[in-house]
């Protein structure tokens, strides 16, 4: 069975909006098959950017109490319960936060250096996805182009097949609409691209943001507080 035969019995199975979208579709030939494929990676992008850079998640209110509470630990002359809580807690706050209470840099610039170097690594993974989106900013379009030229051609081919009884109306009207059809559904994935991408790279600044003030506050009460041995 070929994809123009799938999509004509899932167009005449689906009623209303569905069998509309699946008529659309259909017309587009296989360039439109890899316009949706690029909807698909463009969906799971979005999906998984959306659990990796939840903020609740990355740096959790009650890691962010504990840390601001580093005097308190200082004031009963005991920081171990606290270097106990972030590896229980396990996430990004956390696990930077146990580099600069760690007391393993006899500077507070050693430790500032090690623990921007983590951040910069985990924020690194973060990222990853996100670059996807802005590939499909491209290819989506190209794509639509693509279809819009097959159409073209296949039109033009139609119009000088026609010879003298003329060319075929119905197949004339089937290339514009490919050609059409592809170049709207390469421009429907490319904008939501360029906003999510947008979108993700700024929640992703405002983290890397907060977490470089939080761990820097951080570091600094814990040098001021506790001594460091520099043996």
């Amino acid at each position: 069975m070929s994809l123009f035969t799938e999509f004509t019995v899932l167009a005449e199975a689906s009623p209303g909006a569905f069998q509309l979208l699946i008529d659309f579709l259909s017309t587009g030939g296989y360039v439109m098959l890899l316009i949706v494929l690029c909807s698909m990676v463009v969906m799971a992008c979005i999906i998984i950017a959306s659990l990796q850079l939840r903020q609740s998640a990355l740096l959790p209110k009650d890691v962010v109490k504990q840390l601001k509470a580093l005097p308190d630990y200082a004031a009963k002359g005991d920081i171990l319960p606290l270097q106990q809580f972030l590896e229980r807690d396990g996430s990004l706050l956390a696990r930077i936060g146990t580099i600069a209470i760690s007391g393993q840099h006899t500077s507070k610039q050693d430790c500032t250096e090690a623990c921007a170097a983590k951040a910069k690594e985990a924020l690194n993974g973060l990222e990853q996805g996100i670059p996807y989106l802005e590939v499909m900013v491209s290819v989506a379009p190209l794509l639509g182009l693509l279809g819009t030229t097959i159409g073209m051609v296949g039109m033009f081919t139609e119009f000088g097949a026609g010879g003298e009884s003329g060319a075929d109306t119905g197949v004339i009207a089937r290339e514009i609409g490919v050609a059409l059809r592809c170049t709207i559904a390469g421009l429907f994935v490319a904008v939501p691209s360029v906003i999510a991408h947008t979108l993700f790279m700024r929640k992703l600044d405002t983290i890397a943001v907060r977490l470089e003030t939080l761990i820097q506050e951080t570091v600094n009460s814990f040098y001021h507080y506790f001594e460091v041995s520099r043996n």
